[in-house]
């Protein structure tokens, strides 16, 4: 029968078919053509994603996500990440490892053990053959996917082949029926499958694999850059740059005899320069990319779409429709002073009291499939459309107020110490807003005002005029009390703060604006710092004692960071 592919084409997304009555040759037999898959492009995998696809496995816990890592596994590459089909960057996984200059992360693949959904990554090559006996397949629960970023640290499977050679490995593959490992060693001539089986007891020795049979002649078939088992067990399929092979399991046989039977050639693979990758999901449907510097296509490939074969209907497994790609948004940016950073233009901005150290960003919200990635004061955010945007984290110190024990009427000189995103107003004084549901008023900073205070005992607010809101107060981020209204008359908080500290009002209203225009501070004897009372006001005198400067004000002694000596 001559061979001959079919293109079709609709809108950017394309499909192939081959048909054909042999294939290459292996161990001296023409092998046959498997033709009942097709190959579609499904999307794209960038290289702000992950440079240079090493390995990808299909996510078990979380069907229709891939996971997927790259070739450049030192100091923060040292990662995996999901995507969807389509290579839509879903979140990110760093992986926390003991032997952090091994490198070279070949392959993943997805199995079950003890009923626990596992991650396994093999740091398995060995271009330069120098790591004889260190090749390790790290290991730890599958987490959700979700978005955002995790860290995990991994579990450690160090191990060596039967001859306690060198040998350069990128296929690591899991049967769930066996609860075994099947690795296939990278030659330029006859290819190898080991085996191991899967314990969680090793400890650190190194364990021995066991060979399985060599994978064809080293003719055609040779180079083996990835490959993967279904979940199933049923189909085994391993791939060099040209080629897909596909073995099947018959019964209850071992994976180890299915091994040494000759395989299929899965037709409608197309060279893919590179081609490292392979992924079952379920026996019907696989996924293969390339180790590309440059973004780089996803391929999917269904079984039973061919005019010579009927479609498989036994598998009802579908995969989740692709969700509408999204920009990047920022919700909410909690700084490690408790403080609720919000963006200025470009910036994202947060305060602190003067004499401390700066804040830094503690937690965050986005919105789902965005992720977050900070490099000094540089944030950047992309978001499931790939897209981005950039922003400084700009931190500003904040000198209190001096104390005084007369009501400050706000009239909008304050901003020295008051901060507020919504601003000041003639009518509302210094406003904030109610609270939403989609953090758009939280990330733009109008729900909340930060007044910078000395030490005191208690602060009253008041509430601009004719208008009283529900609120929660904060001194140093801890609550005081629980949600209470900002009155007219005026609202009384106990503080008991002996040293300099920032006074947060945060709504917790559901509609109409609130302000605050009035606050007295109160000193009842538990206040202990200077809190910028005035030399002209108090007396006050140094002295030496102990070789420690004291300052002494009617009874009271001070130490001069303000704490009471005696």
């Amino acid at each position: 029968m001559k061979r001959s592919f079919f293109l079709i084409v609709a809108g950017l997304v394309s499909a192939t078919i081959a048909w054909a009555a042999d294939g290459i040759s292996y161990d001296g037999n023409k092998l046959t053509l498997n033709n009942e898959f097709t190959r579609t492009e499904c999307g794209t995998m960038g290289k702000k994603t992950m440079k240079e696809t090493s390995g990808l496995a299909c996510s078990r816990r979380t069907p229709g996500y891939l996971w997927a890592h790259g070739d450049e596994n030192t100091g923060d590459n040292r990662k995996i990440v999901a995507v969807r089909p389509d290579g839509t960057l879903t979140m990110t996984v760093k992986l926390t490892t003991p032997n952090t200059d091994r490198d070279d992360w070949e392959d993943i693949c997805t199995g079950v053990y003890d009923n626990k959904n596992y991650l396994f990554v093999g740091a398995i090559g060995d271009n330069d053959l120098q790591f004889n006996d260190q090749y390790y397949i790290y290991y730890f629960e599958e987490p959700a996917i979700s978005s955002g970023t995790i860290t995990v640290t991994v579990n450690t499977i160090c191990y060596g082949y039967p001859d306690q050679k060198a040998h350069n490995t990128e296929t690591l593959m899991y049967d769930n029926v066996e609860q075994m490992f099947y690795i296939a060693d990278k030659v330029d001539g006859v290819c190898h499958l080991y085996k191991l089986p899967f314990r969680t007891d090793y400890g650190t020795g190194v364990q021995r694999l066991t060979e399985v049979c060599a994978l064809g002649n080293g003719d055609k078939f040779k180079l083996a850059n990835g490959g993967d088992i279904s979940p199933d067990g049923k189909c085994m399929a391993i791939k060099s740059e040209k080629y897909v092979l596909l073995w099947e399991r018959q019964g209850s046989e071992s994976l180890s005899a299915t091994a040494q039977r000759l395989p299929q050639q899965v037709a409608a693979y197309v060279k893919e320069e590179q081609g490292e990758s392979l992924a079952w999901y379920n026996d019907s449907i696989f996924y293969s990319t390339s180790d590309s510097k440059n973004d780089t296509p996803i391929y999917k490939y269904v079984r039973g779409n061919s005019s010579t074969t009927p479609v498989d209907t036994t598998h009802t497994d579908t995969i989740p429709a692709e969700p509408q790609k999204t920009p990047p948004a920022l919700y909410e940016v909690i700084m490690s002073n408790s403080y609720s950073a919000y963006v200025d233009g470009t910036n994202l901005k947060a305060f602190y009291l003067a004499g401390g150290d700066a804040p830094a960003v503690d937690s965050y919200k986005v919105n789902e499939g965005t992720t977050w990635e900070q490099n000094g004061n540089t944030i950047m955010l992309t978001g499931t459309d790939s897209t981005t945007i950039s922003y400084t984290l700009v931190t500003e110190p904040v000198t209190p107020v001096a104390f005084t024990a007369d009501e400050i009427v706000f009239d909008g000189s304050e901003g020295s110490w008051v901060k507020c995103a919504y601003g000041w107003d003639s009518s509302k004084k210094w406003r904030f807003s109610k609270t939403d549901t989609d953090y758009s008023r939280e990330i733009a900073g109008k729900t909340h005002v930060e007044f910078f205070l000395p030490a005191c005992d208690t602060v009253v607010l008041k509430s601009m005029d004719g208008n009283e809101r529900d609120m929660r107060v904060y001194a140093n981020g801890v609550e005081i009390g629980s949600k209470t209204k900002l009155l007219k008359s005026g609202t009384t908080l106990v503080v008991n703060q002996s040293v300099p500290f920032m006074l947060s009002v945060v709504s917790a209203q559901s509609s109409g604006d609130g302000g605050v225009k009035a606050l007295r501070m109160a000193r009842k004897g538990n206040a202990t710092d200077l809190g910028g009372i005035q030399p002209s006001a108090v007396s006050y005198q140094k002295i030496l004692r102990d070789g420690q400067i004291l300052i002494v004000r009617g009874d009271q002694t001070f130490t001069i960071t303000g704490q009471l000596a005696r």
